[in-house]
């Protein structure tokens, strides 16, 4: 579906040494290197060879994908990829330790099958101590045999019977796994600032670390790392005045090429709050608060970073404007020159349209595995009637193959900036006044094809949870609830809503899960699984529906109007989902009567 983006050229060759030091340069490859950590094979494999040869790391990710390749039984071609890896400059000696590494994993892959598990955990273990990355831990062996384990375990379950021609099967049995758990204190719950669905990033994983924040109170904002290999937690407090009397002023963070964290933070139609870390892995010392270019931050919302790959810098993402006359604009870092750039005219823009004007709303943006970048988005203008319902319409979709620079529709049509309701592809029809929500989930499958939650009116005037998908040709769709009360969007400010944002997942296999919170489940947090992958790609019932109703509570405690605040990066990595929780109050228009505060809980799943 979208061409490939231009290569850098600044190739240069990889050792054994350099293997053992996490490169700066760019995220691709520390991704890479936890993908075969974990063994997720099928995401090594899909890396494009064509792609990788001009990389500055292309030496080892080729040796990396040719590994996938090879675990999945590629053999020609992991041949193939591990001669290109050669050519590349990556020496003999750490390609023979990848090799021989893993000999070890498809020895313990055997004896799973074969039902010797104590044995197999042996050879796992000895398939990490045979690697080139010579600071790898014994818990990285752990969850090397964790995962290799689940794979054979998936691999030993009888197939499914395939259902007959014209019915649409149930969902499989889905089994969600808590893997672990961290306590990471008190923190303010008045309303859902620290767990609103637009973080962008609320969660993230990068170098071997994972990130989060949220605000303690109203003069403490709390950085947390955890080291993954060690699972140890540390925490530093950035103490300021911080408004959190209104659920739009969130956290986000973001990381760039040499490792140091940027954060923006209490952002709604005001001037920009930015911070980045002073030592790249570290969360102790930062700056004092920054402007990035100087130009159009004063009424900045929605800050969404969006992190190195594929030669691409760190990226912000940001609205310049107010609900409904706003701009989507987009700045760049370098880390040499520790400065921003601004791209000069917005991605989306409904500013200057007469004599409406509107603004869009994006879904979080997927990053496709070849590094595009694909938006989807929903366009607002006034509110209508004296109800003063919400009116956001129509869902609009567009990628791109350089960071911005061009766009595309999905068919391939070049889109002219700054996009519009009025020149913007329109994927999906929703007249004024349906409830649609705006700001929700967003994922890409390994065709690097976009799928959507959200939530809109279906044909009796009641909010539905619905699945939308670009199947390589046509764009299709699912309700996948079966509400009975209706409500209706309306008012100004964070509203209080019986069902929260729904977030998207999709696995190696293309199975697609819907994450969610809402009085279809007594506000737990809940997985559902959407379908069983192949069937994505096949003309659909526009009406059908997929009951969300058999789906898998993942946490126990009643969670009040939060919505799912997930890790990305990691669950792209490994296919380890972690999951910010916390217990939200959100009474309308952020009206407060009484300051409260909930224990916030990060916790990872596995989903089989």
């Amino acid at each position: 579906m979208s061409p490939q983006p231009a290569a850098d050229k600044s190739a240069k060759p990889i050792t054994e040494a350099t293997a053992t030091v996490p490169i700066a340069d760019d995220g691709l490859l520390a991704t890479a290197r936890t993908q075969w950590q974990f063994g997720d094979w099928s995401s090594l494999a899909q890396m494009h060879p064509e792609a990788l040869k001009n990389h500055p790391h292309g030496a080892m990710l080729l040796l990396l994908s040719a590994a996938g390749h090879l675990q999945l039984g590629h053999t020609e071609t992991g041949r193939n990829l591990i001669q290109a890896a050669l050519a590349a400059g990556c020496d003999t000696g750490t390609a023979a330790r990848l090799l021989v590494s893993g000999v070890y994993n498809t020895l313990g892959r055997t004896a799973a099958l074969n039902g010797h598990t104590a044995q197999a955990k042996a050879h796992f273990a000895r398939a990490i101590e045979a690697s080139p990355f010579r600071n790898d831990s014994p818990l990285i062996a752990q969850a090397r045999a964790r995962e290799q384990l689940a794979q054979a375990e998936s691999a030993l379950r009888p197939p499914q019977a395939a259902a007959p021609e014209g019915t649409h099967p149930q969902a499989p049995g889905l089994k969600v796994q808590q893997l672990a758990a961290f306590d990471l204190g008190q923190a303010w719950s008045s309303n859902t600032v620290n767990t609103v669905i637009f973080r962008h990033h609320g969660i993230l994983t990068w170098g071997g670390y994972q990130y989060t924040a949220f605000y303690v109170d109203e003069t403490t904002l709390r950085v947390v790392r955890r080291t993954l290999a060690t699972n140890h937690i540390a925490t530093h407090d950035i103490a300021g005045q911080y408004n959190l009397r209104d659920a739009h002023n969130s956290i986000s963070l973001g990381i760039d090429r040499a490792g140091r964290l940027h954060i923006s933070y209490d952002h709604h139609a005001t001037k920009l709050r930015y911070r980045r870390s002073s030592q790249p892995n570290a969360i102790a010392e930062w700056t004092d608060e920054l402007g990035m270019t100087g130009a159009n931050e004063d009424r900045v919302t929605y800050p969404t970073f969006i992190l190195p790959r594929a030669g691409h810098p760190l990226t912000m993402l940001y609205r310049d404007g107010g609900h409904n006359r706003g701009s989507a604009r987009l700045k760049t870092y370098d880390e040499q020159t520790q400065s921003w750039t601004d791209r000069p005219t917005p991605i989306l823009s409904g500013a200057d349209q007469k004599p409406w004007t509107s603004n869009a709303y994006w879904n979080h943006p997927a990053i496709g595995s070849d590094g595009s970048l694909h938006l989807s988005f929903v366009w607002r203008t006034d509110t209508i009637g004296e109800q003063q319902l919400v009116n956001n319409v129509n869902i609009g979709y567009a990628w791109s193959p350089d960071n911005g620079l061009t766009w595309f529709t999905s068919r391939g049509l070049p889109c002219k900036l700054p996009m519009t309701q009025v020149n913007a592809e329109t994927i999906w029809p929703v007249s004024p006044g349906s409830n649609l929500i705006n700001q929700t989930g967003m994922a890409l499958d390994s065709h690097n094809r976009p799928h959507v939650v959200f939530y809109a009116d279906d044909n009796h005037g009641v909010p539905q949870y619905q699945h939308l998908w670009f199947n390589g040709e046509v764009w299709l769709h699912q309700y996948i609830s079966k509400r009975t009360t209706p409500f209706a969007l309306k008012g100004a400010g964070t509203l209080q809503l019986p069902i929260g944002r729904p977030e998207i997942l999709i696995d190696h296999n293309d199975v697609v899960y819907a994450v969610y919170r809402g009085d279809l489940t007594k506000n737990r947090m809940s997985i559902a699984r959407l379908g069983d992958g192949k069937r994505q790609y096949q003309n659909r019932d526009a009406n059908e529906t997929t009951n969300i109703g058999a789906s898998v509570e993942i946490w126990p405690e009643d969670l009040g109007f939060a919505e799912p605040v997930i890790d990305r990066t990691r669950w792209s990595s490994c296919k380890i989902l972690t999951v910010l929780f916390q217990h939200n109050a959100q009474p309308n228009a952020d009206s407060l009567k009484h300051v409260l505060s909930s224990k916030v809980t990060l916790v990872d799943f596995q989903i089989s």
